[in-house]
């Protein structure tokens, strides 16, 4: 009799434990579930990137909220206070999210990051984070300080030679961020000095070709376009020819000149 009892007690404790563990490891199927593709974002700045965020949510979202921080901070310049509510998602139970940014100049080499938050209906949340790297672009390097022609080099003269002349030496370009130029011509005047009014400048997407346009003061409406093949650029120097037409002095249509400028 006791032995009987001391078995039947047993099998109430395992089944007690058995059927406590099972209620304890219980996992919910009805969480939403988040893919982020890509995770991780690099470009240069000015230039856009994006991602898609895809969603399961079997209870309908309820909220969506995107935080911005930078350097581990919260960035309070973005929506209110770091943080965007989207509403494109609401109530949806499937959902793809393409989410669009442009890579700031005063983010290079900082630490971006964003947090994806979704809310269900009954309150149960996912979340997924982005990373952002941006590098400085050329345009940015460009518009980071004005530049003084070091050198204008006459690559088809016979022989070549330098041709920048002393009363350019201590003009110096500016290339705002927004496209137009600004030209300080210095303290020793060249004769033709003032008489075009630079107008823009740009730069292509793969950084090999720099463009600058310019009018007479005389006829706003001659306007002249100058094209350029950028060698190198960086903060410290940037390099690049030029062929222009000077058939008109009895040269080629073809003279080459390579420009060689440095921060001012």
């Amino acid at each position: 009799m006791k032995r009987s009892f001391v078995i039947l007690t047993a099998l109430a404790i395992s089944t007690s434990v058995i059927f406590f563990a099972c209620k304890k490891d219980k996992v919910e199927t009805d969480l939403p579930k988040l893919i982020l593709a890509p995770d991780k974002v690099s470009g240069k700045s000015g230039f856009p990137v994006s991602t898609v965020l895809s969603g399961t949510v079997q209870n309908g979202v309820k909220n969506f909220y995107i935080s911005k921080t930078v350097n581990l901070k919260i960035d309070s310049s973005w929506g209110t206070n770091g943080v965007l509510t989207i509403t494109d998602v609401s109530g949806q139970t499937n959902f793809d999210y393409t989410f669009n940014y442009t890579l700031q100049d005063d983010e290079v080499d900082k630490l971006v990051g964003f947090n994806y938050r979704i809310e269900d209906e009954k309150g149960k949340a996912a979340e997924k984070d982005l990373t952002v790297n941006t590098i400085a672009s050329g345009a940015q390097i460009i518009a980071s300080h004005p530049w003084k022609i070091t050198s204008k080099f006459w690559e088809t003269d016979d022989p070549p030679s330098e041709n920048l002349q002393d009363c350019e030496k201590d003009n110096f370009f500016t290339y705002k961020r927004d496209s137009t130029i600004l030209l300080n011509y210095g303290t020793a005047g060249c004769l033709f000095d003032g008489f075009n009014i630079y107008d823009k400048w740009s730069l292509t997407e793969d950084e090999k070709t720099f463009t600058q346009t310019y009018h007479s003061v005389f006829d706003p409406s001659k306007v002249t376009t100058e094209v350029y093949n950028v060698i190198s650029l960086t903060k410290d120097k940037w390099v690049m020819q030029i062929t222009y037409d000077l058939s008109v002095f009895g040269l080629s249509d073809k003279e080459l000149f390579t420009f060689t400028l440095e921060p001012y």
